[in-house]
């Protein structure tokens, strides 16, 4: 007998460097300490990755992107989530505006946006296989990139 297949929430988000410094958001809710991670969030159903993660960053942000590959991909499914989640880490270079936290993010949670020194990201940025590699590296340019395809393509 066939298991059902696995059903994962799906995020995308995008990481972009200025100068050595990361785009960063802090997600601050009520029950639980806040961390620093990527614009980005969850894909909706029919999006695709890619549009999903220009979306959120401009939901988030008010800037908009132009993505060159996929810098991580995350998988996890958890004893207490076997569904999971996977999240696609996205490079991109903004194409029109300068990022600011809005009211209309689309996120209550979202209390901060800065550009924080990739050779120091704080201790609470997520997720954390980013952080270590961005130390190993200093850039996100030195990280290897996949590139972004379609089926139709």
């Amino acid at each position: 007998m066939r298991t059902p297949n696995r059903s994962p929430r799906t995020k995308a988000r995008v990481a972009i460097e200025r100068d050595g410094l990361l785009l960063c958001v802090l997600h601050a809710k009520p029950e639980a300490e806040p961390f620093w991670c990527l614009p980005g969030g969850n894909v909706d159903p029919g999006e695709s990755l890619s549009t999903a993660a220009q979306r959120e960053l401009a939901e988030e942000t008010g800037a908009t992107v132009s993505l060159t590959g996929v810098v991580l991909i995350l998988d996890e499914a958890p004893p207490d989530d076997p569904d999971g989640i996977v999240e696609v880490i996205f490079r991109g270079v903004i194409t029109e505006g300068e990022p600011t936290l809005g009211a209309t993010s689309g996120d209550p949670y979202l209390s901060s946006i800065a550009w924080l020194p990739i050779a120091s990201l704080p201790d609470t940025f997520r997720p954390a296989d980013l952080k270590h590699l961005l130390e190993q590296h200093r850039s996100l340019a030195d990280l290897p990139t996949i590139s972004i395809g379609s089926w139709s393509a």
